[in-house]
C-alpha cells in the first residue's frame, strides 16, 4: 500500500536567490527580499514541524524580445527545495500563458492537509490557489507585506485589485509587515505581526570607525524611499570623515549614478547594482551605518515596513531611519530617528554620528526588538496562529 505523503508547508511565491541564477543561461532582475522569505519559511517550519518547498514561475528576461520556451527545473531558495513551472517566456503572451501553467504546477505539487503560502495578492498567486481549493482539502496562509496595490495607479492595479476581490474569501490567517495592512482584511480573521526576523540576541555595537563612517542604504531607489533626500543632504554634509554607499535598483537608479560619478563626490559616494548574497554581506560587514530614508508622506508607508532595517540589525549596524511605515512603534529606541523630512534634518542626524560616532552608538537600545522578533519568538506566535485557522500542528 503506498504511504501518503506527510503534510507540508507549500509557499506561492516567485522569490529567487543565487541557485536560480546559477541555472539560468540569461540574466534575470534580483530579488532584494530573499533574506525575510529565507526566514519566513524557517519560523513557519519550527512553528509546524513541515517542510516547507516553494513554488515559482520563472521571471522574463531583461534582456531578450524573442519568444523562449523555459522547461520546468528544481533547484534551491537557500535551504528549501524549489520548484518552477515550465512557461513560454514572450511579450504579450508571457501573462496569461504563466498564469494557466502555473496554475496546472500548483496543484500538482499540493496535496490534501498542506499548508498553502500566498505571498500577496498577486492575480498568478490567486488564480492557482483557486483551482487548488476546488481540487484539494488545505488551508490558506497569506503573507501581506506589500500592500502596494493599493496606491497604485498603473494598469497593474486591475490586475491586483481583482487578486484582492478574488482572494479575500480565501484565507485563514494572514501575517502582516504593518499593523495599518488589517485595515484591507476581512473582519475577524486572525492576524500576525511580523515585520521582519533577527536573531535571539542583538550582535556586538558596530565597531568604532578608525577614520570615516561608512554608511550603507540598500533598497529601492526611488523617491517614495527618500532617494532624492539622501542625495540632497549629501552636500550639507562635513567635506570629510564619511562614505556612503547606495545599492540596488529602481526609478532614480540613473540620476544615483550620475551623481556617484561627481568628481565632488570621488572616494566618497558610490552607486552599487544589486548583488549576490555574499557580496552583500561584505558590504554590510565594512559599513557601520545603515540609512532608511522612507517617506513618511508617501502613501507607501501606511501598506509596506522597510525590511531593510531589520536586515541593518541583523548585521550590527546603527541604523538612522526615517519614522515612516511604523517604523518608531515597530522598533521602538532600537533606531535613532531624524524628525523633519528635509535634506538638512536627515544631513544634522548624520554629522552628529560622523562626528561623534561612540557617543551615537550608545543611544539605541534594541533587545526588546531582538527578543519580539526573534526566530523562536516568531514560530511561537506563528502557531498559535495556525491552530486558530484549524491548522493541525
Amino acid at each position: 500500500m503506498e504511504e501518503t505523503a506527510s503534510p507540508k508547508i507549500v509557499c506561492l511565491s516567485n522569490i529567487f536567490d543565487d541557485h536560480y541564477h546559477e541555472l539560468r543561461d540569461e540574466t534575470v532582475q534580483r530579488c532584494v527580499t530573499v533574506p525575510f522569505r529565507r526566514d519566513l519559511f524557517q519560523s513557519l517550519q519550527l512553528a509546524t514541524g513541515r517542510e516547507a518547498i516553494v513554488l515559482s514561475s520563472p521571471p522574463r528576461a531583461m534582456a531578450r524580445r524573442k519568444g523562449k520556451w523555459l522547461p520546468p527545473v528544481e533547484t534551491r531558495f537557500a535551504t528549501y527545495r524549489q520548484f518552477f513551472c515550465g512557461t513560454w517566456d514572450a511579450p504579450k503572451w508571457r501573462l496569461p500563458v504563466s498564469w494557466l501553467l502555473y496554475a496546472r504546477h500548483v496543484l500538482r505539487h499540493v496535496k490534501d492537509g498542506d499548508l498553502v503560502v500566498v505571498d500577496n495578492y498577486e492575480l498568478v498567486y490567486i488564480i492557482a490557489a483557486w483551482l487548488v481549493r476546488v481540487c484539494r482539502r488545505v488551508h490558506f496562509l497569506l503573507v501581506y507585506l506589500d500592500g502596494k496595490h493599493v496606491i497604485d495607479r498603473s494598469w497593474d492595479r486591475l490586475f491586483s485589485s481583482l487578486a484582492e476581490a478574488a482572494g479575500r474569501p480565501l484565507f485563514g490567517g494572514a501575517l502582516l509587515s504593518n499593523p495599518s495592512l488589517c485595515r484591507r482584511l476581512p473582519s475577524g480573521l486572525p492576524t500576525e505581526l511580523v515585520p521582519g526576523y533577527l536573531s535571539e540576541t542583538a550582535p556586538p555595537n558596530p565597531s568604532s570607525p578608525t577614520g570615516e563612517v561608512h554608511f550603507v542604504y540598500a533598497g529601492l531607489l526611488g523617491r517614495s524611499h527618500g532617494i532624492d533626500l539622501l542625495l540632497a543632504a549629501v552636500p550639507l554634509l562635513p567635506p570629510t570623515g564619511w562614505q556612503l554607499a547606495i545599492a540596488g535598483q529602481g526609478p532614480l537608479t540613473e540620476e544615483v549614478k550620475r551623481f556617484a560619478a561627481d568628481p565632488r563626490w570621488a572616494g566618497r559616494v558610490k552607486y552599487l547594482p544589486a548583488m549576490p548574497a555574499g557580496e552583500f554581506q561584505q558590504l554590510l560587514a565594512a559599513s557601520h551605518v545603515g540609512l532608511n530614508c522612507q517617506s513618511l508622506a508617501d502613501p507607501i508607508s501606511d501598506v509596506t515596513f522597510p525590511s531593510k532595517i531589520f536586515t541593518y540589525l541583523s548585521a550590527g549596524l546603527l541604523v538612522l531611519s526615517s519614522r515612516s511605515g511604523c517604523v518608531e512603534p515597530i522598533c521602538q529606541n532600537a533606531c535613532l530617528y531624524y524628525d523633519e523630512e528635509k535634506p538638512a534634518s536627515l544631513a544634522g542626524a548624520m554629522k552628529a554620528i560622523i562626528m561623534n560616532f561612540p557617543e551615537e552608538r550608545k543611544k539605541p537600545h534594541p533587545g526588546f526588538v531582538f527578543n519580539h522578533y526573534s526566530m523562536a519568538a516568531a514560530a511561537f506566535r506563528l502557531k498559535k496562529l495556525l491552530e486558530k485557522m484549524g491548522v493541525d500542528i
